[in-house]
């Protein structure tokens, strides 16, 4: 297996980085002010750097020899599937040059490659609704189908079943994260990270990979997000929460907002519902988003075949009328359509046939 160390100037931008004192707004800052380049910053002596305007503990940021640049470097030559991108290096997204304060290096593993591809990004409650979780996957593997990178937070509910829609097609899948790659978070995602990296995605990080979760870190990583993707589609959130941050980021940033519409007694509907008002498209199908962005969807994709179907098959008076999209048990089934047991149980196969709903413990449930 191929073993890589980071070059001379990304072990400059990754000194910078790991100096927590400051932020990397500073560096850049400061550089720009005197009109360094990072090679010439490190070659200036203590004194010049005192000079240019550094406090006493500032100049430590410029010792290679530090134990956390040797792990760090260390880190990248593990395995071929690991590397440090720093921000003058080819492959380090343009739109995360445009903020405030970019990330000085980014920690990769996987096909860092999906950094610069067209990206939308997925988000939501990490306690999503059964049909929140699979609108989430639907979406994500039909933007995937036609080339888009799916961008999530590899958190619980929504995140993870929207990377495990788009994992396996052209567009993959790219987990923004808000510890270093080494704290997978939270723990019970190890597995899905895995897979995401083994069949094409990427994992990315703008901490070192030792640096445990902390609940600051996370928005953070929101803006991370936003800033990477071309437009965020937002699925089940409260008004107060993550999604909204980066949903939020995304639209100050001049980008398409997505938001699909609910139950108005579900409170995870909150979120969309207030940014549909604020301006953000209601999305009902994977059509809405490709219309905006301006790309071409796939004939015979699953999306046009649900609509037929459910055009088809599904009139308001007929039985799908009656499944909920939570749950819905058989005998609330009878009651409400007026037919006995045995014709629910009937005509409802013929919806699990055509992908309408699903069949769980006592019930079913609407797809779509």
């Amino acid at each position: 297996m191929q073993h890589t160390t980071p070059s001379d100037t990304t072990l400059r931008w990754l000194s910078l980085s790991l100096f927590e004192k400051r932020s990397p707004a500073f560096w850049l800052k400061w550089l720009s002010h005197h009109q360094l380049t990072i090679t010439d910053a490190f070659n200036l002596s203590y004194q010049s750097l005192v000079e240019k305007g550094l406090e006493e503990r500032d100049c430590t940021a410029f010792n290679l020899a530090r134990d956390e640049l040797t792990r760090a470097a260390s880190w990248m030559s593990d395995t071929s599937q690991q590397c440090i991108i720093d921000c003058e290096h080819e492959l380090y997204p343009e739109t995360l040059r445009q903020l405030s304060s970019p990330p000085l290096v980014l920690y990769c593993v996987g096909n860092k490659a999906l950094l610069n591809r067209r990206q939308v990004a997925i988000v939501g409650s990490r306690k999503a609704t059964l049909q929140g979780l699979r609108c989430a996957t639907a979406f994500a593997n039909e933007l995937g189908t036609v080339g888009l990178t799916v961008t999530s937070g590899l958190a619980l509910g929504i995140d993870g079943a929207a990377h495990k829609g788009a994992m396996n097609t052209k567009g993959n899948t790219l987990a923004v994260m808000g510890a270093g790659l080494q704290h997978i978070h939270p723990k019970s995602h190890n597995k899905l990270a895995r897979e995401l990296v083994d069949k094409g995605g990427c994992l990315v990080s703008e901490f070192a990979p030792w640096t445990s979760p902390k609940p600051y870190h996370f928005p953070r990583r929101n803006r991370l997000i936003a800033a990477l993707s071309d437009a965020v589609l937002v699925i089940e959130a409260k008004i107060k929460s993550g999604s909204m941050i980066t949903a939020n980021l995304a639209a100050d940033a001049g980008k398409d907002v997505f938001a699909i519409p609910g139950n108005i007694k579900q409170p995870l509907t909150e979120g969309p519902h207030y940014l549909i008002q604020q301006g953000a498209k209601l999305t009902t199908c994977v059509q809405d988003i490709l219309n905006e962005l301006g790309i071409e969807p796939i004939a015979g994709s699953r999306s046009a075949e649900t609509i037929q179907k459910t055009l088809a098959i599904a009139q308001p008076d007929d039985l799908l009328g009656h499944v909920d999209a939570e749950f819905t048990s058989i005998d609330d089934l009878a009651s409400r359509s007026g037919l006995s047991v045995a014709q629910v149980m009937a005509d409802i196969l013929e919806y699990e046939l055509a992908g309408l709903v699903t069949a769980v413990p006592g019930g079913y449930t609407r797809n779509y």
